[in-house]
């Protein structure tokens, strides 16, 4: 199997294999518990039920449990705007969709992207969810445009579009009262700082000190797909938080 995965928790699994895999071929271990271990590492790959009912679980709290909650409210509270959760359970049921499927192409994340857009200007929260998600999801496709002539396009572009979301969604959410102009915190700076230097090591580091000896030549697609899916996992937990409480504020608006 190649070493780009589409940036989910699949791609954590199948790190995790391969990690795993590593260790038990290097460390010395006794004969009986080798053969034990060797049963199930690498890891086995899922069945497509498997993951059915994994796509099940994850879509209940965005498709099932939220939209009973918004019906519900609809009746009892006639001044909750219902469209505001919707989209907060569309953005949390495309992430789970992407998170969650197994063959899932690496372009998918923008269907949570789009829709999340609508969602980006109501409020600090919901901005920066958009913002890391784009940082991640978009960092996650850019090994697609592989070529050496494809480097300052998609770097210029993926700046271009982070720079321009952010100074949108500062100017949108700035507070004038409590004079808080950034929406991002230090843990979004130190994302800023990881993807830089994986994207050096990618374009630079890598095909200087490896490509030509032919060592790791998959290595910074599997970074990419590790660190990535890591980003998009936290998104997908503030999904689940925007969803619940974020929206039930904004939805009185």
């Amino acid at each position: 199997m190649h070493d780009y995965w589409a940036a989910n928790i699949w791609a954590l699994y199948l790190f995790a294999s391969r990690i795993a895999t590593f260790v038990l071929r290097k460390v010395l271990i006794p004969t009986d518990i080798r053969a034990v271990l060797e049963t199930c590492i690498p890891f086995p790959e899922p069945s497509p039920s498997v993951v059915a009912a994994l796509l099940l679980i994850g879509i209940y709290p965005g498709g099932i449990n939220m939209a009973w909650k918004v019906g519900k409210w609809s009746l009892e509270k006639p001044l909750c705007n219902a469209g505001k959760f919707f989209i907060h359970a569309v953005v949390f049921c495309a992430l789970s969709g992407f998170m969650l499927g197994y063959h899932v192409h690496e372009k998918a994340i923008m269907t949570a992207i789009i829709p999340l857009t609508l969602l980006a200007t109501n409020t600090r929260q919901t901005a920066r969810l958009f913002i890391r998600t784009c940082l991640f999801g978009i960092f996650g496709i850019l090994p697609l445009l592989f070529r050496v002539e494809e480097l300052p396009l998609k770097v210029i572009l993926y700046i271009t579009w982070m720079s321009g979301a952010i100074y949108g969604l500062e100017r949108i959410h700035y507070d004038h009262d409590g004079g808080k102009r950034s929406i991002l915190t230090i843990v979004d700076y130190i994302s800023f700082v990881i993807l830089a230097c994986l994207l050096l090591f990618m374009e630079v580091i890598h095909p200087i000190l490896f490509m030509p000896s032919g060592r790791l030549e998959f290595l910074p697609l599997m970074m990419t797909s590790v660190v990535c899916a890591v980003g998009l996992t936290w998104c997908w937990s503030e999904s689940l938080s925007a969803m619940y409480f974020g929206a039930v504020k904004v939805a009185w608006r």
